[in-house]
């Protein structure tokens, strides 16, 4: 469990660029094999409304790691009842909410969904299911991932993550660390605001022995003034591999505090993390795991994510951070809507029975796991072990190893 709870941790550390936005009511829907947006134009949904709910810390201190799924999750409405001509003739109606990162706040919207009968609901974010989700089993709605940090996700039932599990996360860090960041000492450079942020470093340094890299940590405190003396430290300590384990916003200021200092290691980021400030950083290499894939990833159903943003989205908040983990949740509930008849009235029962049939579910290629959902039992911890690698590199975010994720210990 100590794994577990850092990987929480280590994971709801990241932050991007963008101004929360408070969303709104979207008409949506869809297939899973899709055209290109703008390709085509659909005859508007004539069936009964499916309603969707999204929470997402779209407010406060948190939000720019938090708000992309109010970017995506109208434009995907947009894009399945246009081009697609919703689901199955459905439309689908997006419904955004913001926590506004209060647990208080997260059950009231989360019952206001509830009593608005939406058949499922999407985490934009999750950091704040565990105050609601007993409440939405408890009215039979299924919570889908979109992000699925929380432990929450691998222990209680009508939960359907679709991305890598947050204990894979770490191991992860450390693979990518060697594989593509040829580190030789590895630092776990980790928030010194949250007590259990320092619980990723014991399984992180089991991880390095194994794979035959050494190991340091230090904690960040994301309100200093200035890193310097952490920046000489590592110097100091030959650590060529620094994993920014805290927030975006203050990793982007050590840095230019290092490198002001003559050290500029590679870095270490996440998929989750990485947003427009890593693109301003001159002469900055990163890389790590992605649990959903990189929204710089083309070909085949990432274009059509691309095609899709590119026209329907309001900002270019659908490039970074969690973006993609609200599109490969939205993505799973049109797979499991699939078989939904026209004339009928979509239930949040149907949305269960469609998870329920996920067997090695890839969603046309998006997911890193293949997906298997299970009736009445949660995936568990290390059962969606593959990931996707994103980078920065030449003020540009990279896909180094391509749309072929990396499943540790297969064959």
């Amino acid at each position: 469990m100590v794994l577990v709870a850092a990987a929480l941790v280590v994971s709801g550390c990241s932050s991007s660029s963008k101004k929360a936005s408070n969303g709104g009511s979207t008409p949506a829907g869809g297939t899973n094999s899709t055209p290109a947006a703008g390709t085509t134009t659909a005859a508007a949904p004539k069936g009964s409304t499916i309603k969707i709910g999204m929470i997402a810390t779209l407010s406060g201190p948190q939000a720019s790691s938090s708000n992309q799924g109010a970017t995506v999750a109208p434009a995907w409405a947009d894009y399945v009842n246009k081009t697609l001509g919703g689901i199955n003739g459905h439309p689908v109606q997006i419904i955004v909410k913001d926590d506004a990162g209060q647990p208080t706040t997260a059950a009231s919207v989360a019952n206001d969904l509830i009593n608005q009968k939406v058949v499922a609901i999407v985490a934009g974010s999750d950091n704040l299911v565990p105050a609601f989700d007993a409440a939405t089993a408890k009215a039979g709605v299924p919570l889908v991932g979109g992000s699925s940090n929380a432990a929450d996700w691998y222990t209680k039932p009508l939960m359907y993550p679709t991305v890598t599990d947050v204990a894979s996360g770490l191991i992860g860090q450390m693979i990518v660390a060697k594989q593509f960041g040829k580190a030789t000492k590895f630092a776990d450079l980790y928030c010194a605001e949250i007590a259990a942020c320092a619980q990723a470093n014991a399984p992180l340094q089991g991880t390095a022995s194994k794979m035959g890299v050494k190991f340091t940590s230090l904690a960040v405190s994301a309100t200093a003034t200035s890193y310097t003396a952490q920046c000489l430290a590592l110097k100091q300590q030959k650590v060529d591999y620094a994993q920014l384990n805290f927030s975006s916003d203050a990793a982007v200021k050590f840095v230019k505090d290092c490198q002001a200092q003559g050290y500029n290691p590679t870095w270490g980021s996440s998929g989750q993390a990485i947003g427009k400030p890593y693109t301003k950083l001159s002469n900055f290499t990163a890389f790590g795991p992605a649990y959903a894939f990189p929204a710089a990833s083309t070909g085949g159903e990432f274009d059509t994510y691309t095609n899709a943003m590119t026209k329907y989205a309001k900002d270019d908040n659908w490039k970074y951070g969690s973006a993609s983990f609200t599109w490969t949740g939205l993505v799973a509930l049109q797979k499991a809507l699939a078989s939904v008849t026209p004339t009928a009235t979509v239930t949040a029962a149907d949305v269960v029975t469609g998870l329920d049939a996920f067997k090695d579910e890839t969603l046309g290629g998006i997911a890193a796991n293949k997906i298997t959902f299970t009736k009445g039992k949660p995936v568990p911890f290390l059962g969606h072990p593959c990931f996707f690698v994103i980078g920065v590199k030449g003020q540009k975010i990279t896909v180094p190893a391509g749309t072929t994720p990396i499943c540790p210990g297969a064959s």
